[in-house]
């Protein structure tokens, strides 16, 4: 019988030769030894994976062609690991001493914990926190808690709260099986972004916890170092604000009920409103996400259904969960 891990840590990489040596060695040097690591390559042509599969033969490497997007390779990751826990790690994140321990011994304290959110910190500056767990505001736009602010212990105390940002998230495999449709936990058609507040949502939905660790710290580069800056500020100025925009569409079509909706439709539209005119002035290009989410509304239509169908939580309930409106 082949020995199954606890935890499958999933790297989906595309061209971060620039760190994600620092994120396996960060990975190998954890006091908990119970893990497997599956980078799976999205298509990169800077030699990043073949550096990793030539000087870290313990890691599973899987190359894709061409770029699949975020949640295609993590879900193939998904399906190809064996293990109860799964993390999902970007290779931009380095993990601190006791990460894995505190992460996995969060998930198991409650049968209900399907997600655990760590503490990131800044990469370029440890004192700036990155994430505190994910949430969505009442505009239906996520966000991440305490970004860019000054780390003096205001979120250091263990609490359940909306998500987890999919830089660093721990996963319980149940759940995952349990929220999935059409065999996807990340839904396949947001390609990135947004993803992980979607998850997030469906698992509120059918009476998931979350759950943040404010003991398990990572620091998260997040597109600051200046090689891998300067490319992801095009894609993200051709693609990112596009599926930005989509996205979000499609997960507050997809989870969010007519009721809750409508109570906060008035500021929703206003604030929607002023988003597109400045689109409209400043990337133009961004709107194409409309005509994207036309093009995919019965489909997530559809989705939607199979969520409503199977939704175990009352609606406010999760609105209790969703963060203040000035964010």
């Amino acid at each position: 019988m082949v020995k199954t891990s606890l935890v499958s840590v999933i790297i989906v990489n595309w061209n971060h030769g620039q760190y994600i040596n620092q994120c396996l060695d960060s990975l190998l040097e954890q006091d908990f030894k119970d893990f497997e690591i599956w980078v799976v390559d999205n298509g990169s042509d800077d030699g990043s994976i073949q550096s990793v599969e030539k000087k870290y033969p313990e890691v599973c490497c899987h190359q894709f062609p061409e770029n699949k997007g975020f949640c295609n390779a993590f879900n193939w990751g998904v399906h190809h690991s064996n293990s109860e826990y799964v993390l999902s790690l970007n290779p931009d994140v380095f993990v601190k001493k006791g990460f894995l321990q505190e992460i996995v011994d969060s998930i198991c304290t409650d049968d209900q914990i399907g997600i655990v959110s760590p503490k990131l910190l800044r990469f370029e500056n440890p004192e700036i926190l990155d994430s505190t767990g994910l949430f969505i505001n009442r505009y239906r736009r996520p966000y991440d808690r305490g970004q860019g602010e000054i780390d003096r212990g205001q979120y250091d105390c263990s609490e359940i709260i909306f998500g987890a940002c999919g830089a660093a998230a721990l996963y319980q495999r149940a759940m995952l099986e349990d929220i999935a449709i059409d065999d996807e936990y990340f839904d396949e058609d947001f390609f990135a972004y947004y993803e992980d507040a979607d998850l997030a949502w469906r698992a509120q939905l059918r009476g998931w916890k979350c759950k943040y660790a404010p003991n398990a710290i990572a620091t998260h580069v997040r597109g600051y170092g200046d090689t891998l800056r300067k490319r992801r500020k095009s894609i993200q100025n051709n693609y990112g604000s596009r599926f930005a925009l989509r996205n979000r569409y499609f997960m507050t079509l997809k989870n969010d009920s007519m009721k809750s909706f409508l109570l906060d439709f008035p500021m929703i539209f206003i604030t929607e409103l002023s988003r597109l005119f400045y689109m409209t002035l400043f990337a133009p290009h961004a709107l194409l996400g409309s005509k994207d989410f036309l093009v995919g509304f019965k489909t997530a239509l559809r989705k939607r259904k199979s969520i409503r169908q199977r939704k175990t939580v009352d609606d406010d309930s999760i609105r209790v969960l969703f963060g203040p409106q000035q964010h």
